[in-house]
C-alpha cells in the first residue's frame, strides 16, 4: 500500500505529529476506507526514512482516540465506526460567491452523452448487430496464440501510429481483390472504428462555416462530429436506392459523407449512374467524399455496383470501413483509405487522436484476414444472415401480404415501409415493446433533427443477424398479434 503522506522535516511540528494529521486526515476523507488494513510500522517507518518509534506514537495516538484499531495476530485496521468529528475551518472575512467553473467558461460543444446501455434488453430484440454466437472463437484464439509466440517482444515496442505493416498490408489487398480498390499500403490508415476514421477526414479539411453535405437520414453521430466543429450541415434525401444526386446543393462544399454500399439507415444501393454524378458533382463543389462501407461485404445477391473510388478518376474519396459489424462491436478496429498526397496530413491527425490502437489486436486480425480465415467467416455469415433473412421476410409475408422492404439485398437489417392504414412507426414501436418485442424506428434526432424526413413516421427498421429463425418467427407473429389488437381496440 502506498499512502500519499510527505513529512516536512524542516518544521518545527514533530514528525510524530505530522505522520498523526495526514493518516487522520486520509481516514476522514475516506481515501483510508473503513476496516481497511494499515500498513505494518516497520514497513511504513523504511519508506518514509524515519523511525519505527515515531511511526508507533502516531499509531497509539490513532488508537487512543478511536481511529484506529489493534486486532491480535493480524493487524491494525481503521475503525468500522469513526468518532464524532466536529469539522474546523477558518472563518472567512466576508463571504464570496463562488461560481462553477462551467459558468465562468461553458463548454464549446455540449453534444449528446453516449447512450447508456439498457438494463433489460427486450425478449426478442430486432437490432442490428452481428451474432456473438458465430464468431470463430477457437480460431482467434489459435491465431493470438501464434502471435504471441512468434512476435511477442512487439508489445513492448512502439507500434506506428498509422497502423502496424502486416494489418495494413492486409487490408490493401482484401479491398484490392473484394472491393476492387487498388492503393499502397501507406494509404490505410488504422482506425479504432468507423467514427475516428470520420473524424480524422473532418480535422484534415473542415473549418468553422463549412458546408458539408450528408444523407438524411444519417447515423447521429456523424451528424454531431461535423456540427461539434462547426460546420454548416447540407442534408440531402434518400430513397430506396440512396442518396438522391438531383438534391445536391450548388455551390463550393468542403466535405459529404455517403454510403452508396448500403446506405445508413434505409439500407439501399447507389446505382452506377447516381455514383457517376456524385463524383461529377464533388469536382465541380470542390468536396471530398467520404465513402462509409456500412454492412457491404454481407450481399447476399450480385456483386454490386463498382465502388465509389474505382470510379474516381480525381482522388477525391476517402473510405471507411469497420471490421466490427462483420465480427463483433468489442473488435474496435478499422480503416481509413486516403489519397497518397494526404497521407501525411492524415497521420498528423490520428497522432493528436491516439499513438496507436492496440499492437496485439492488429497484429491477430492482419493474420486472420492473410490467412484467408476473414473470408471464410464472411461465408459463413452471408449463409447464416441470408437465412434469417429469408425466414424474416417470408413470416411478414405470411402476415401482412407482400411488405414494401428496403436495403434486402446486403446489411444485417431491413427497412420496412409501412402501410398507410397502419399506426404510426413510433405506436409500434411503443406497443411491440410492451409485449417484450424490440424494433426500431428511423433516428432523426440530433443537430438535423428540425429537417423533414419522410420516413420518419412510417418506417421500421428489422435486424436480423442476432436473432435465430425461432426468435424471428416469435417476434414477427407477436408483432402481428400486437396490431391486430390494436386495431380491434380501436374499432371498438
Amino acid at each position: 500500500m502506498q499512502l500519499p503522506i510527505e513529512l516536512d522535516r524542516h518544521l518545527a511540528e514533530p514528525l510524530q505529529n505530522q505522520l498523526y494529521e495526514q493518516l487522520r486526515a486520509l481516514i476522514i476523507s475516506k481515501r483510508l476506507k473503513p476496516n481497511s488494513r494499515l500498513i505494518a510500522t516497520r514497513f511504513l517507518a523504511e519508506s518514509l526514512g524515519v523511525s519505527r518509534t515515531t511511526v508507533l506514537l502516531a499509531y497509539e495516538r490513532l488508537i487512543a482516540e478511536g481511529y484506529v484499531e489493534t486486532r491480535p495476530a493480524v493487524g491494525t485496521f481503521v475503525c468500522g465506526t469513526l468518532p464524532d468529528i466536529v469539522p474546523t475551518c477558518a472563518a472567512a472575512p466576508h463571504s464570496v460567491e463562488v461560481l462553477p467553473q462551467s459558468e465562468l467558461r461553458p463548454p464549446v460543444f455540449l453534444g449528446p452523452s453516449p447512450p447508456a446501455l439498457p438494463e433489460r434488453r427486450p425478449l426478442i430484440d430486432f437490432w442490428n448487430g452481428p451474432d456473438f454466437r458465430i464468431f470463430p472463437l477457437r480460431t482467434w484464439q489459435r491465431i493470438t496464440q501464434h502471435v504471441l509466440e512468434c512476435f511477442g517482444k512487439g508489445l513492448s515496442q512502439v507500434s506506428p501510429v498509422s497502423g502496424v505493416p502486416p494489418l495494413k498490408q492486409a487490408i490493401s489487398e482484401w479491398l484490392a481483390s473484394h472491393r476492387g480498390i487498388v492503393v499502397d499500403p501507406e494509404q490505410v490508415i488504422v482506425v479504432t472504428g468507423c467514427q475516428q476514421a470520420h473524424h480524422i477526414a473532418a480535422q484534415m479539411f473542415l473549418r468553422r462555416g463549412d458546408r458539408v453535405v450528408v444523407e438524411w437520414p444519417c447515423p447521429e453521430a456523424v451528424s454531431h462530429l461535423f456540427d461539434s466543429l462547426g460546420a454548416v450541415q447540407c442534408a440531402v434525401p434518400v430513397d430506396e436506392n440512396g442518396i438522391d444526386v438531383d438534391h445536391l446543393p450548388s455551390g463550393p462544399v468542403t466535405l459529404a459523407y455517403v454510403t452508396p454500399s448500403h446506405q445508413n439507415p434505409l439500407g439501399g444501393t447507389l446505382p452506377t449512374d447516381r455514383r457517376e454524378r456524385l463524383i461529377q458533382w464533388a469536382r465541380q463543389a470542390g468536396a471530398y467524399l467520404i465513402d462509409n462501407h456500412c454492412d457491404g461485404e454481407c450481399r447476399y445477391r450480385g456483386m454490386g455496383p463498382p465502388s465509389l473510388k474505382s470510379l474516381d478518376p480525381y482522388g477525391l474519396v476517402l473510405c471507411s470501413g469497420s471490421f466490427a459489424s462483420n465480427l463483433g462491436a468489442g473488435l474496435r478496429l478499422g480503416y481509413l483509405v486516403v489519397p497518397q498526397e494526404l497521407v501525411p496530413s492524415a497521420v498528423a491527425v490520428k497522432t493528436l487522436l491516439d499513438q496507436g490502437n492496440p499492437w496485439l489486436e492488429q497484429m491477430v486480425l492482419a493474420e486472420f484476414i492473410a490467412s484467408g480465415e476473414y473470408d471464410r467467416h464472411l461465408r459463413r455469415v452471408r449463409k447464416v444472415y441470408m437465412e434469417r433473412r429469408d425466414c424474416l421476410i417470408g413470416r411478414l409475408q405470411r402476415h401482412f401480404g407482400e411488405p414494401q422492404l428496403f436495403g434486402t439485398d446486403a446489411g444485417y437489417h431491413v427497412t420496412w415501409l409501412l402501410p398507410s392504414e397502419f399506426p404510426s412507426a413510433s405506436v409500434v414501436q411503443d406497443l411491440a415493446r410492451q409485449r417484450g418485442i424490440g424494433i426500431y424506428t428511423i433516428n432523426t434526432k440530433g443537430p438535423l433533427s428540425h429537417v423533414p424526413c419522410h420516413y420518419a413516421s412510417n418506417a421500421l427498421v428489422l435486424g436480423y443477424s442476432s436473432l435465430d429463425e425461432r426468435q424471428i418467427q416469435e417476434g414477427v407473429d407477436g408483432l402481428a398479434a400486437v396490431l391486430m389488437e390494436h386495431r380491434r381496440k380501436a374499432a371498438g
